[in-house]
């Protein structure tokens, strides 16, 4: 079958096992031309000590959209992105699903089999937290993993940039393992790796807004397709790098909306946004304000100007 997207865990028994599978929707199969059967869900192969050879054969442990129906994986099911992690002694199988947009996670005390649906961990467009049902960003496949750093769990997941489903923006949130082994959903922010709210003092990069949409709302990311121009997006100056990207908004027309969660503002003078363009005005709203507390008129430069704004609404 065919093998995509592979995962190792290395269990403190001394076994291994390698995590694969690629379940794509009938339609992408036409479209990419994929054999007609691909893989009956996500597999898992026992390895060697060597990690080459193989000891058993593949086997299916988590089923596709076609064969859930029966099964606590429906409406979630097995895409692709296999990552397998063991916390204390459960096993935590960690997904994208076949809404794509999502990673979910099973569970199991056997790292091979016994697996049972446990929830969805992150959408990039924040659908079904709290929920939601409509995106509140541009959605695209997301795939990642759970790792703790320094006692605490964080779920890594990407985001797509640049108007193409295959540049990408790798971020990362909080997560808890609550006791009886589920864990819930979190949003997507722009906190990433920070202990807490971002300071609301100082500069920061707009690549790092959590929401963003057009005035006609938001689209989802398909392979092999560039999104419209209508919809803004974060893109950069320059070539990629590991450092200082310099990452910017582009094609914020009128009526979109770029939003970043969250900062710890408590004496707030006055905002600067760095802008290249036409004419315009800024409105910044908070989760509170019910009208702008802050407009900042955008001056029409070829060049990258400042502009500012002091008057701020109670």
């Amino acid at each position: 079958m065919f093998q995509y997207d592979p995962g190792v865990l290395a269990d403190k028994n001394g076994k291994v096992y390698l995590y694969t599978g690629f379940c794509p929707p009938e339609k992408s199969k036409k479209r990419f031309h994929l054999p007609k059967q691909t893989s009956a869900g996500a597999m898992v192969t026992e390895l060697e000590a060597d990690m080459i050879t193989i000891k058993k054969n593949p086997v299916v442990f988590v089923p596709s959209e076609e064969y859930a129906d029966k099964t606590s994986f429906k409406g979630h099911a097995f895409f692709e992105a296999a990552s397998m992690r063991k916390v204390n002694y459960n096993y935590y199988f960690i997904y994208s699903s076949e809404k794509e947009h999502e990673l979910c996670y099973a569970k199991s005390d056997r790292p091979d089999k016994g697996f049972v649906y446990g929830g969805t961990i992150i959408s990039n467009g924040d659908i079904g937290y709290k929920g939601r049902t409509e995106p509140l960003n541009y959605t695209g496949t997301n795939h990642g993993s759970i790792g703790c750093i320094n006692g605490q769990w964080y779920v890594f997941y990407h985001r797509q940039t640049n108007g193409n489903p295959y540049s990408r923006q790798g971020c990362a949130e909080k997560i808890q393992i609550i006791p009886e082994g589920k864990i819930p959903q979190v949003e997507i922010t722009s906190c990433g790796l920070n202990s807490g709210p971002l300071e609301g003092t100082g500069k920061y990069c707009a690549g790092i807004a959590c929401c963003l949409m057009s005035q006609s709302g938001t689209a989802e990311y398909k392979a092999d397709q560039q999104i419209s121009d209508s919809h803004p997006y974060i893109t950069q100056v320059g070539a990629d790098r590991e450092d200082n990207p310099k990452q910017y908004i582009a094609n914020m027309t009128s009526g979109a909306m770029a939003g970043f969660k969250y900062f710890n503002i408590k004496e707030l003078k006055r905002i600067t946004v760095t802008t290249r363009g036409s004419d315009g005005e800024l409105q910044v709203l908070t989760d509170y304000s019910k009208k702008p507390c802050v407009s900042i008129r955008m001056i029409k430069s070829d060049n990258w100007i400042e502009c500012s704004s002091e008057k701020f609404a109670d």
